[in-house]
């Protein structure tokens, strides 16, 4: 079992990297400082690539804790006051997230609270985080065959329908989220509910062969693969889901961390390394650096599970997965007019069936890369 909170960073990516990982850590920290100006109490979902100009949520949607966490991975790593007074801030504003009917209030709570620890304000967050958990728990279901998991929930749209569905966006967030609040707060009901949920995930939404599915009806026919190949952003979720199981879980079984690496070659052979398009199915789409983002942390963290061969095969794919998006997707600084904003991830797709932010800076995508970048070395 590994503790997946982080503390005070220090940045990886060296020269043998292919990238300067500490100047695109703290170019990225500029411009989240400079969103935190323009935004205000306000809650960034995405930015126009041209102008650097973001569309906002009163409450934060679904990626609330993603701003909340990049202002929280900010205060650690700068260490100033003002920095971190916004980062408390924001955290205290997800409390009222906790009635939300949506797994996703596993992201709220996993990466806009427990994560990333800040120094002197253990007891008001961990409170937070222990009214985020308890709500997430009281949400479970049964499988219909004695497992429980924690349906995608009414909101969001998902309606009737939601309150009976598995889904992987957010189960990796779901996993750590319980598993470490059940620790810390001592309910072992929660951590049996976070086996449980990632038990769920590994037999509904993952095929024999690595196959991700999105969404999947526990109840139903278990996959049997091979399946179709479709969203890079929903198999990258998948990939960290289970490299969260190996790694959080307090007795994690070895289907956990097989499934892990299976899934991730699959994401290998698919991708080839470089940034996914939106969609495996238009191989010359627009890109989602968000999908690469949630894949290259993934693969870091799955390689400090491993040792030996693997490990550096995973380790060197990641950080060359990094690579291309510092060195091609990140916003540069520049006083030109136009160009993109210093900093931003950009090229990111948001919905491309709606039409809704499809070459755009998004909020997830900055948090995954930054917190990449912000990952410890391995020791050695």
């Amino acid at each position: 079992m590994t503790h997946e909170t982080h503390h005070h960073a220090m940045t990886g990516g060296g020269s043998g990297d292919g990238y300067d990982g500490r100047a695109a850590a703290d170019r990225m920290i500029e411009r989240v400082r400079r969103t935190a100006d323009e935004v205000g109490e306000r809650f960034p979902l995405y930015a126009d690539p041209a102008t650097g100009v973001w569309t906002t949520t009163r409450r934060g949607s679904w990626t609330g804790g993603f701003w909340a966490g990049l202002l929280r991975l900010t205060a650690a790593r700068t260490g100033d006051p003002e920095d971190r007074a916004r980062a408390v801030a924001t955290t205290r504003g997800l409390r009222e997230r906790a009635a939300d009917d949506t797994d996703t209030r596993g992201m709220t709570f996993w990466y806009g609270a427990a994560r990333t620890a800040l120094p002197g304000e253990a007891a008001e967050t961990e409170q937070t985080v222990r009214e985020g958990a308890a709500a997430l728990a009281a949400a479970r279901r049964s499988d219909g065959s004695g497992g429980e998991y924690i349906p995608l929930g009414s909101a969001l749209g998902h309606g009737e329908r939601g309150t009976t569905t598995l889904g992987v966006d957010a189960a990796a967030a779901v996993i750590s989220l319980l598993s470490r609040a059940g620790r810390t707060h001592g309910e072992p009901g929660w951590e049996k509910l976070a086996e449980a949920h990632a038990t769920a995930v590994l037999t509904h939404c993952i095929t024999p062969d690595g196959t991700v599915l999105a969404t999947a009806r526990p109840g139903d026919p278990a996959p049997a693969g091979p399946a179709h190949h479709g969203w890079p952003r929903g198999h990258a979720w998948g990939m960290a889901a289970l490299t969260t199981a190996a790694r959080s879980l307090r007795s994690p079984a070895p289907a956990f961390l097989e499934a892990a690496r299976r899934t991730t070659d699959v994401w290998l052979e698919l991708t080839g390394g470089t940034v996914p398009p939106w969609s495996f199915d238009d191989p010359t789409g627009p890109r989602d650096t968000s999908a690469g983002a949630i894949a290259a942390e993934t693969m870091l963290r799955l390689a400090d599970t491993l040792a030996g061969p693997d490990a550096v095969r995973y380790r060197r794919a990641g950080h060359g997965l990094i690579a291309r998006l510092v060195g091609d997707h990140l916003g540069r600084p520049d006083t030109a007019e136009g160009a993109p904003p210093a900093g931003a991830l950009l090229d990111g797709c948001y919905d491309m069936a709606s039409g809704t932010a499809v070459a755009h800076e998004l909020i997830w995508g900055d948090y995954f890369l930054l917190a990449a970048l912000l990952r410890p070395a391995p020791a050695g």
